[in-house]
């Protein structure tokens, strides 16, 4: 059973110890273990995994599935009760920019255009929030108006 979800309590931790709960191979031919306690943050919710090491070993996928996290390796583990787990800081702090990034344009969004987010996907080179628009035309111009218009005001207000 996940005792703890580290990712959830301290987003820049980097570092943790776990017992080895369990480990298998996927029908993929994956080898992978499931622990105890994580920091690792699984796919979900449009942002990708991290990755990290697990006793040095190569962390190239988590999935959460049916309840438990599944770290997926880049080789078989040896069977110990006690695992280091080391989290790629760099690509965790780059998902959680665009993360952060997505929230204040989302936000952005409604305010400005009634828009709603329909989703959201952070990509390896690439960040695409879907808005809930059919026209793209109509957000441009929208855009142009809610710009422009303080502007004709301030020039025409140094102009009187």
């Amino acid at each position: 059973m996940l005792k703890d979800r580290h990712y959830y309590e301290d987003v820049y931790r980097t570092t943790f110890t776990a017992k080895l709960m369990k480990n298998g191979i996927d029908e993929n031919n994956r080898p992978y273990v499931v622990l105890d306690n994580t920091a690792f943050y699984p796919t979900g919710g449009g942002q990708p995994h991290d990755t990290g090491t697990l006793n040095g070993i190569e962390v190239i996928d988590v999935e959460e599935i049916d309840g438990e996290i599944l770290h997926f390796l880049a080789k078989e583990i040896e069977l110990q009760i006690d695992v280091e787990g080391v989290i790629d800081w760099d690509r965790r702090f780059d998902h959680m920019q665009q993360h952060a990034g997505q929230h204040i344009l989302t936000a952005a969004f409604v305010e400005l255009f009634g828009i709603q987010t329909v989703s959201f996907h952070l990509g390896r080179e690439i960040v695409t929030i879907d808005l809930d628009v059919s026209d793209f035309g109509f957000l441009y111009n929208q855009l142009l108006w809610k710009l422009s218009n303080p502007l004709v005001r301030q020039v025409s207000l140094q102009l009187i």
